[in-house]
């Protein structure tokens, strides 16, 4: 494996803080890929060996589709992270699906071959129990803000948890895109974008969404409507 190889590798933040061992070790058993923008990932119904992917440079949404209800997005996962770790626990995705919301790199386990490794290894298993704690607190806090916070307060730390997993100030996404993973309708969004963009914020036109003011966008986020 050559020296460039390792690096994309280690640049996943769950990989970063695995012991160089354990990084070889893992590597052994990963491949890397593209992702597609909409492709999805960990289906529920899938034939095939679940598999885990650990993200370089894709970014992945969390859903919660349930048959009686309209989907919700409930987080987003980027280099910091991994998906499909559950299957290696032996755990069934359920209600929780994984779409890619910006196409990119990644590199691919098989679910039962990351599985003994967490076995044998229980450094490794302590890195990824310490990781889906944190997705749990996440999740919770996404819940919390769709119970309790406007639709620009909510807007605001949907743009914001993007760029921070994206790495970028300017994200390819659109209304639709929006109202859809926030579960509202598109004007709903185009009017929380437009009393975002008079306050400087952001600018956005067709597919695009440019962050103007990263520090106020984060204030704005961290809001709380009041009770």
């Amino acid at each position: 494996m050559s020296p460039d190889a390792f690096v994309n590798f280690s640049n996943n933040g769950l990989v970063f803080q695995l012991p160089r061992e354990d990084q070889n070790r893992l590597q052994q058993i990963c491949q890397p890929l593209a992702l597609a923008e909409g492709e999805n990932l960990c289906p529920p119904d899938a034939k095939a060996p679940a598999k885990v992917y650990f993200l370089t440079g894709a970014c992945v949404t969390l859903w919660v589709k349930h048959p009686d209800q309209a989907p919700l997005a409930v987080g987003l996962i980027g280099a910091e992270g991994a998906v499909g770790l559950g299957a290696a626990l032996g755990q069934h995705p359920g209600h929780l699906q994984f779409e890619v919301q910006t196409a990119g790199q990644a590199w691919c386990a098989d679910s039962q071959e990351l599985q003994h490794l967490l076995q044998a290894h229980p450094t490794m298993l302590w890195v990824v129990a310490r990781y889906l704690w944190q997705v749990t607190h996440d999740i919770a806090n996404m819940a919390a803000a769709i119970q309790g916070d406007d639709i620009p307060t909510r807007l605001a730390a949907w743009l914001l948890l993007c760029a921070q997993r994206t790495h970028a100030a300017k994200l390819r996404l659109t209304h639709d895109q929006l109202a859809r993973m926030m579960g509202v309708r598109r004007v709903s969004v185009t009017l929380a974008a437009m009393a975002l963009k008079e306050q400087g914020l952001l600018d956005y036109k067709r597919g695009a969404i440019d962050i103007l003011n990263l520090e106020g966008l984060v204030q704005h986020a961290q809001a709380r409507t009041a009770a």
